[in-house]
């Protein structure tokens, strides 16, 4: 292959003055001497010639003679070039063909180079297209946020402006009729009759309840109750009810709250869960620290003791803002299916994590053990419940991972430390005791130091029992583990304690007043004897304690009552100390200990009533 011109120079331009017959005597003797010192040389020559051979073939030119005829001066020794004088002669008229391919190369890579700036230029249009498209798709969902904002807005303004407008006609009328009353005649009347009081319009109706109880003892809760507006206070239970506006609201005690309007109310403490149907106009629910705005949705919204609004999304969105104007606001944030967040004490927006059974979504068919604003279900509890129906039976928590799971029967050991429970705010921590030193029993850091020795082995994972496959417990001729008659089932070596404080919370204007609970040993179990101990602790100290219990079936009751500056509640079983029997069969194998339908009971505070009057009337 030709090497380019580039490497010989001056040769390639002596082969072009060759083509062009214009060779004078001393380039050819030049040419010459090039050809017999360097066979590189001789091999660019004879692939030129062949080149330019190819050339004229290609172009239709005819062939020459191949006789050469040498020049003067050229070399008697020396066979003469071959077709020198040909190509000489024919050459004269040859278009520089050579020049063109060149000049052609040049063009076809100033196109390609000019179609790959073109390629660049539209590969850049496109990401700045893309990017500007990203940017306007944002700036729409923003713009439909503020659209829905100010629609919403401007509702609130125009329903404002109506009410304004019918009470300025209703003054002109009662103003006319006053006018025309007291321009006629005088009468005597023998009986006044006295005037009749506006009566305010219906804002809802009660459709359902459930062990429900109002503070006002004058006030239903039988289904086809209207309210007004109002301030109620729900002492106990749950009440169903549907707003003039088309929203159903479900009320659950302790609940204080005002209604004010057919689509708006206040929650001053308390929980509610809210659903929008198609034909409602829209739910607002104002609190002490934020509001809660729908956009078509299922929500839930909780007050709680410290003053924080918490919103939890079912389906649908709602807007969450700090204040309780809800128009004018500070800190708002928009939250979706799945989400919560909440308004603190402080009017600060927050992020938190969705938890759909703190509040109950549905009223329940049959009644529950656990009564909103009476009595709180532990069991329930356990089944990542709100201590009123909402968790799930059958459930269990693994006192070495904490984890929520199904209940596992086979002996394991313990990790010989406190495990921490963060799927569960009203469980604190699990363990296994076994008396080897203080067991921590509180993530505040309380000892159990009455702790006996024990195997250090459970049988079974701390469980509400429910349809799990362990079965209905058996005691004094009773089944026990329904939603019912529920019960928690702690074999022998194990330990659970539940966040007073927390629990206290959500209960917000109620203090927890006691623990309740009856407790034995399991007819369920093997038929081999049993013994077993029972323990209670407040804040690390026990407060109740039965050993050595040997018979099955109701033990006892244990009736521990609590102070507002109680913080932990602990449950403990362990074994009794019975030693292993020979061929594999434990000590421990009938210690099915169980606490028979456990529950706080709950109370208003001890030398006070709830003030409904201090609700807001924004």
């Amino acid at each position: 292959m030709i090497d380019g011109p580039t490497e010989h120079p001056e040769f390639f331009d002596l082969l072009g003055a060759l083509r062009e017959g214009a060779l004078t005597d001393e380039q050819f003797a030049q040419l010459d001497r090039s050809l017999g010192d360097d066979p590189t040389v001789q091999q660019l020559y004879v692939e030129y010639m062949l080149l330019c051979a190819e050339l004229r073939h290609y172009h239709g030119m005819r062939e020459t003679a191949d006789v050469a005829v040498p020049p003067a001066g050229w070399p008697a020794d020396q066979p003469p070039v071959s077709s020198q004088a040909a190509a000489t002669t024919e050459t004269q008229g040859l278009p520089t063909i050579l020049d063109e391919l060149l000049e052609r190369d040049r063009a076809v890579a100033a196109r390609r180079a000019a179609e790959e700036a073109r390629q660049r230029a539209e590969a850049h249009k496109e990401a700045i297209r893309r990017a500007a498209d990203d940017a306007l798709e944002r700036f729409k969902e923003q713009e439909r946020h503020r659209r829905e904002e100010l629609a919403y807005r401007e509702y609130l303004a125009r329903r404002r402006q109506l009410a304004v407008s019918v009470l300025a006609v209703t003054v002109l009328l009662v103003s006319g009729v006053l006018v025309w009353i007291s321009r006629l005649p005088l009468r005597t009347v023998s009986s006044p009759v006295p005037a009749t009081p506006a009566i305010p319009p219906v804002l809802a109706t009660i459709t359902r309840s459930s062990n429900a109880l109002w503070d006002q003892a004058d006030l239903s809760t039988a289904q086809g109750t209207v309210l007004r507006a109002s301030s109620v206070f729900l002492m106990e239970g749950l009440i169903e009810m549907v707003f003039e506006g088309g929203s159903e609201v479900l009320l659950q005690a302790p609940a204080v709250l005002r209604l004010e309007s057919a689509d708006q109310m206040f929650l001053q403490s308390g929980a509610i869960s809210v659903s929008i149907g198609e034909d409602s106009t829209g739910f607002i629910v104002r609190t002490p620290t934020g509001t809660v705005v729908d956009y078509g949705t299922e929500f839930g919204v909780i007050v709680r003791q410290t003053g924080e609004t918490e919103a939890l999304v079912h389906k649908g969105k709602v807007g969450v803002r700090s204040g309780s104007d809800p128009v004018r606001s500070g800190a708002s944030t928009i939250l979706v299916e799945g989400q919560a967040g909440a308004v603190d004490a402080g009017g600060n927006v927050i992020a938190r994590r969705y938890l759909p059974s703190q509040i109950v979504r549905e009223m329940p068919e049959d009644p529950s053990f656990g009564i909103p604003g009476r009595r709180l279900d532990l069991a329930d509890v356990i089944g990542a419940g709100n201590g009123f129906g909402t968790g799930t039976a059958g459930s269990a928590i693994s006192p070495v991972t904490g984890q929520y799971m199904v209940p596992v029967e086979s002996d394991r050991r313990g990790m010989h430390q406190y495990v921490s429970v963060p799927w569960s705010r009203y469980v604190d921590g699990v363990f296994v005791p076994d008396g080897t030193a203080p067991q921590v029993v509180s993530s505040a850091g309380h000892t159990f130091v009455e702790c006996p020795i024990t195997n250090d082995i459970y049988y079974i994972d701390i469980t509400n029992v429910g349809d799990a496959d362990v079965g209905r417990q058996m005691l004094s001729g009773h089944a026990y583990g329904s939603s019912d008659r529920p019960c928690i089932l702690m074999h022998a070596n194990l330990g659970i304690t539940f966040d007073l404080s927390e629990i206290a919370s959500l209960n917000a204007g109620l203090r927890i007043e006691r623990f309740r609970s009856a407790y034995g040993v399991s007819e369920s179990a093997t038929n081999r004897p049993c013994n077993a101990d029972f323990w209670v602790l407040v804040d690390g100290r026990v407060r109740f304690s039965r050993t050595d219990v040997k018979v099955k079936g109701i033990a006892g009751e244990i009736d521990v009552p609590l102070a507002d500056a109680d913080r932990f509640l602990t449950l403990i079983t362990t074994d009794g100390g019975d030693a292993d029997v020979a061929g594999g069969l434990r000590g421990t194998d009938s210690d099915w200990c169980v606490f028979v339908e456990p529950n706080l009971e709950l109370a208003p505070p001890t030398g006070r009533t709830i003030n409904v009057s201090t609700v807001s009337e924004l």
